[in-house]
């Protein structure tokens, strides 16, 4: 199954925390709201090995898992119970 990603914005701030500061992603995964947080080396490496596809296959799991924890729950079915007379 295929899922639509959507980056809104990412940032880091240099330096926080430390020398590998984490980068900030926030967008939406098939219209669910995600941010996520991964460390800058990280994005670095992916793209010096790989490009903007492997920049991509990093992020991208990222963010469908953060997907499916924001995800609501599905609907709960009703408990149907039994109708008419009983004796226990």
């Amino acid at each position: 199954m295929s899922h639509v990603y959507v980056i809104t914005s990412d940032s880091y701030i240099p330096g926080v925390p430390g020398p590998d500061p984490l980068v900030t992603v926030v967008g939406t995964v098939d219209g669910i709201d995600v941010t996520i947080t991964v460390w800058l080396s990280a994005v670095q490496l992916a793209f010096q090995s790989g490009g903007g596809l492997a920049v991509k296959n990093l992020i991208a799991p990222l963010m469908l898992a953060q997907s499916i924890i924001n995800s609501p729950p599905p609907p709960v079915t009703p408990v149907q119970l039994p109708t008419g007379t009983f004796t226990q």
